[in-house]
């Protein structure tokens, strides 16, 4: 079957030859992404994009991923996951087994996960299900690029909020749960909320508390009073307490604008001035990074087990490439662009790869095709003739 129309027909010729895809065999992979640098010597198809739940990219175009319903067997991103880990299993020269893998690969235990989230699909596609309950965990690298990819938008640069929203003390997870997806809804059908990225935190107490960030504009009055409102009603249902707080002062949804810093609440003026100086030292790009590293800096701390998912994001921001797969001969011309200082990264190595990841805020011009390729996408997207 052909692939549908590209989204790349109106794109200037040098960014389309840019890329072409180059198949050769034992040579050196590297993968460009928003947070790392990683080498991988083995066979691959080079130089294309990755990383966008909406779209692959194939030699100079951009086809849409397609779902066909095959009786046999399981497509998408858990057999393709499938697939990855027998490939590597071979290699390794193991069987295709979780605990051989746990055990004579740690490193890439990923990959065991890949095994038995297939045997789960499969197991209930053949009616032979255990009925265990799934349970997620937070990926920080997928969720570190997702963040990234909105931050660097055009549209990111004129406006980001950075939203924390908590909720009374000792509340259960599958309430909130119900609270949270009302409270998106709320914001997209009322308040302009399209863009978002949003992960969710165990706090020291045990209860829930979400981070979001978005590129939309939305009244931080309205949307407290809206959350305030969603609790009430799960406390008049008997979900949940407000202990000794109250729907009358509730004030749990928290906005900051990170081109701007926050107007003085509660603050002496001195205090206030203290602040405002201190936020004025650092530049846009550092106010980001300083939000980034916020939304993922408990995921080092804690290996937290979720049966809801504890990340998410929206369509136009899934669709988004977070990195570039080059062959030696096309990562010649980025080299110019990354520091040759090795304490510039976190080194992490063995046989099978090696990961440069960044310290410091490498240089833009490293991302300049991701970032072009994706501002055309997001803004195709919300083209009033854009496919849903």
């Amino acid at each position: 079957m052909s692939p549908d129309k590209t989204v790349f027909d109106n794109f200037p010729q040098y960014i389309a030859d840019h890329y072409k895809l180059i198949t050769q065999i034992g040579i050196l992979m590297n993968i460009i992404s928003y947070s790392n640098v990683t080498e991988v010597p083995v066979a691959v198809n080079a130089s294309k994009l990755t990383g966008s739940a909406r779209y692959i990219n194939y030699r100079n175009y951009l086809y849409p991923r397609t779902r066909r319903n095959i009786p046999f067997e399981i497509k998408g991103s858990i057999y393709n996951n499938y697939l990855q880990a027998l490939k590597y299993c071979d290699i390794l020269d193991i069987k295709h087994s979780e605990k051989e893998i746990a055990r004579t690969a740690p490193n890439i235990k990923n990959y065991a996960l890949h095994l038995s989230r297939y045997h789960e699909l499969r197991n209930f596609y053949n009616g032979t299900s255990t009925n265990k309950a799934k349970t997620y965990k937070i990926n920080k690298s997928k969720v570190r690029k997702r963040l990234i990819a909105l931050c660097r938008l055009n549209s990111s640069k004129r406006f980001l909020g950075f939203y924390s929203i908590s909720f009374p003390l000792n509340a259960p997870d599958r309430t909130l749960y119900e609270i949270w997806n009302k409270f998106l809804t709320n914001c997209r059908r009322r308040y302009g909320l399209k863009t978002y990225v949003w992960v969710a935190e165990r706090q020291k107490n045990g209860t829930l508390h979400f981070h979001m960030l978005t590129n939309n504009r939305m009244n931080i009055h309205k949307v407290n009073k809206a959350m305030a409102a969603s609790i009430d009603t799960s406390v008049r249902q008997g979900k949940l307490t407000w202990g000794q707080s109250s729907v009358s002062l509730y004030n749990g949804v928290d906005v900051d604008s990170l081109q701007h810093p926050k107007r003085r609440q509660f603050e002496t003026r001195e205090q206030y001035r203290s602040r405002l100086n201190e936020k004025r030292k650092h530049s846009l790009s550092e106010r980001v990074q300083f939000a980034i590293k916020y939304m993922t800096k408990y995921m080092t701390k804690t290996d937290n087990v979720f049966v809801h998912l504890p990340f998410h994001c929206s369509r136009d921001v899934s669709q988004l490439f977070t990195s570039m797969v080059l062959t030696d001969q096309d990562m010649e011309r980025y080299t110019r662009y990354m520091s040759d200082d090795e304490n510039d990264y976190t080194i992490y190595s063995d046989e099978r790869k090696t990961v440069y990841a960044f310290k410091k805020k490498p240089n833009d011009m490293l991302f300049n095709m991701l970032d072009r390729v994706n501002n055309y996408l997001y803004e195709q997207y919300w083209q009033k003739d854009s496919p849903s």
